[in-house]
């Protein structure tokens, strides 16, 4: 017996001893242990016993077991949400498979006392009975989180370098020149552009002065280096020198750089070769400045000339004389021998004006058959040679085509300051003037005062237009517009028609100017749009389909109304339609008049879903800087290039530069005024998109234009 008794003694010291050799152990691991005996336990139990080491509290912040118990649910629960679904079913898993070939190692995130979380590493081995059913699991959790912080950093230094690299690839393909340069003026990066654009490699350029490299005008430099050190940043146009020697016109954009603490460290220029752009400009400004068909300035010159002799005048406090002319009986040259014809005398009659002119008289062409001469004069006596001079050069009979013609001229003079102080004012007085003398067969009439008593008549008209816009009796009429390529309608244009009781129907050509010089533009405006909403719910609510966008006119006038574009919204939405519907046609004068205010009015409207072209496209001058910054999608090629296209290679030549143009902006064109199949196919080829006029059908009252071009809508 007594032997028994010290075996079971030595035993009983042995397991002491293991154990406490356990304890050590699982004291000294930096790893937190954890045991579970399953027998009959449901491990989705949040109560199910689990065996977990002093060491896996310590690691979330607990000191004990009454903080975090020995519970499954201590560990489950504290599982990071992205984790938790993976973790679990990678746990019931491992138990789960009698072949025990399943593994347990997986890594996760466990929520700490204080809300942090910590990466994990856990691995786990099972102990199964004979038919392979799990009895008791157990493992360890190793914390990797300084680990996953190292992988973390190593990648995000690896995506700033590749980042880096990127960027740096991207600033060789880029076509501008990217120049950095020191506060000392030394270049400090060139990028391969700038040695394509410049001729010097990065290799030659770097470290030297930019002065050396590419700028002549050295106080011009150090005047912009002035104005980004106080500004912070500069853009412009400037001229810069090639490694050859030869100079080229760049547009800049110069951005000071600061260091850490907010000081300057350097300047980046970024440049773009503008010789191109500037090249198209002036071919454009040629095209758009100058008559065509006799070389002269035309309108849009004429009244810049205009502007600029009237100042003088002013200041001066001097006199200045407009004749405004317009040959007799010229319409009948056109009509019995035709345009062409036509054009040779007008080009005749140009040559033979300038050739009695003297240096300071300014000759241009206005429109048709009327030209205008300003000029400074000490006198009437003055004005009165010039106009003799005129008369004189046509005593000649002028020959075009076989034929000769007699030609006169009829010459109203106005004078500033007494006939008027604008430039408005004196071409209407000097035009009042030539009607007169055209009436009275004199060659050359000054203006008196007596001569503007039609002023009644346009006054009474414009009381009349009032009149039919308030009670309702002005109409729209509808022209198509259509695809060239298909022939197909793909929208239509709004034109406002009015018939006046009295007078039958008056031509807008009459009652626009009239309405423009009473600022009744914006009320037109806002009835055009009503009527036009209005008709397109009728056609809707008859079962019509309309192809396309309906174009309106917008007014120069409608621009200065700072509320334009939400009371266009507020209009079509009162109709229940939406802005998709509808295209806005602005002319190219009257948005060059306050190009600024055009560009903020125009983003608004196209922000909010209309289409925007520019109507009578190539009758004023826009400057391409002004034109890429208009958030149109159209381009209308203005009837006066349209008509003679066919037989004026001038023509020709606008019309085809137009189309290149929009066409290189990413904008659609549109040609108004075809009246022939010949003119259609000729646009058709130069890629033209669209077209409209007489060839394809004459505006025409809502009624008929629904017979002919618009669809039963489709069924839903």
């Amino acid at each position: 017996m007594k032997t028994n008794v010290d075996e079971l003694d030595a035993l009983r010291a042995h397991v002491g001893h293991l154990q406490g050799r356990f304890d050590l152990v699982i004291q000294a691991s930096s790893d937190a242990l954890w045991d579970m005996e399953l027998g009959d336990y449901d491990i989705s139990d949040p109560e199910c016993p689990c065996w977990l080491s002093d060491q896996f509290r310590r690691m979330l912040g607990y000191s004990s077991q009454d903080d975090l118990p020995n519970l499954l649910s201590s560990w489950s629960a504290r599982l990071h949400p992205d984790d938790s679904g993976r973790t679990l079913q990678a746990f019931v898993a491992h138990i789960g498979d009698y072949s025990g070939q399943t593994p347990y190692d997986v890594t996760y995130r466990l929520r700490c006392r204080d809300g942090s979380y910590r990466w994990m590493r856990a691995l786990g081995r099972t102990q199964r009975a004979a038919d392979g059913r799990a009895v008791r699991v157990a493992g360890a959790m190793t914390d990797i989180t300084d680990s996953m912080v190292l992988l973390d950093l190593k990648r995000y230094a690896e995506d700033i370098a590749a980042r880096y690299r990127d960027q740096a690839s991207l600033l060789d393909k880029t076509t501008d020149a990217i120049v950095v340069r020191g506060l000392d003026g030394r270049v400090q990066f060139w990028n391969r552009s700038a040695e394509r654009m410049y001729g010097w490699t990065p290799e030659e350029a770097t470290g030297r002065l930019v002065s050396e490299l590419i700028y002549d005008d050295h106080a011009l430099l150090d005047d912009i280096t002035g104005r980004i050190l106080t500004h912070g940043e500069w853009r412009g146009e400037i001229r810069h020198r090639r490694k050859d020697g030869t100079t080229f016109p760049v547009e800049g954009h110069w951005t000071l750089v600061l260091d850490e603490a907010g000081e300057p460290k350097s300047i980046m220029v970024i440049n773009s070769d503008i010789t191109q752009r500037k090249a198209a400009e002036q071919k454009i400004r040629l095209l758009a400045m100058y008559d065509s068909l006799t070389g002269l300035p035309n309108r849009t010159l004429c009244m810049e000339s205009l502007g600029r002799a009237l100042v003088e005048a002013r200041m001066n406090d001097g006199m200045l004389a407009v004749l405004f002319m317009d040959l007799n009986r010229f319409k009948e040259i056109n009509d019995t021998r035709g345009h062409g014809v036509g054009d040779q005398v007008l080009v005749q009659v140009a040559r033979r004006f300038q050739a009695v002119l003297h240096p300071g008289e300014i000759l241009s062409r206005l429109a048709g058959d009327e030209f205008i001469v300003a000029t400074p004069v000490d006198d009437r006596a003055a004005a009165v040679d010039l106009a003799q001079r005129l008369e004189g050069a046509l005593l000649d009979p002028v020959a075009a085509a076989d034929h000769t013609f007699i030609m006169r001229v009829s010459i109203g003079i106005a004078l500033h300051p007494m006939d008027g102080t604008t430039i408005d004012d004196l071409l209407k007085r000097a035009d009042i003037a030539m009607y007169r003398a055209k009436d009275s067969g004199v060659g050359h009439v000054f203006y008196e005062p007596e001569m503007s008593e039609g002023l009644a008549e346009r006054m009474e008209l414009a009381k009349d237009l009032a009149r039919a816009l308030n009670n309702g009796e002005l109409q729209l009429y509808y022209q198509p517009k259509v695809d060239l390529d298909s022939g197909a309608m793909v929208g239509a244009e709004a034109l406002l028609r009015w018939y006046d009781p009295r007078r039958g129907w008056v031509s807008p050509v009459d009652f626009i100017p009239i309405a423009e010089a009473r600022g009744m533009m914006a009320p037109l405006g806002r009835w055009v749009l009503r009527e036009a909403c209005r008709q397109m719910k009728a056609w809707q609510g008859a079962g019509l389909h309309f192809s396309g966008r309906l174009a309106i006119n917008l007014a120069a006038q409608e621009l200065d109304d700072g509320s334009l574009a939400s009371s266009i919204v507020d209009i079509v939405q009162a109709a229940d339609l939406t802005p998709s519907s509808f295209e806005l046609e602005l002319t190219e004068s009257g948005l060059m008049g306050d190009i600024e205010r055009a560009i903020v009015v125009m983003a608004a409207l196209k922000t909010a879903g209309f289409s925007l072209s520019i109507d009578d496209f190539g009758t004023g001058y826009s400057s391409l800087a002004y034109l890429k910054r208009l958030p149109v999608d159209k381009l209308k090629i203005d009837i006066s290039f349209v008509r003679d296209m066919l037989n004026d290679r001038h023509d020709r030549t606008i019309v085809t530069t137009i189309l290149g143009m929009a066409h290189n902006m990413g904008l659609s064109a549109i040609a108004e005024g075809v009246e022939q199949a010949e003119q259609a196919e000729a646009l058709r080829a130069l890629g033209c998109d669209e077209a409209q006029g007489y060839y394809y059908g004459k505006p025409q009252p809502a009624s008929v234009f629904a017979r002919t071009w618009l669809t039963a809508q489709p069924r839903g």
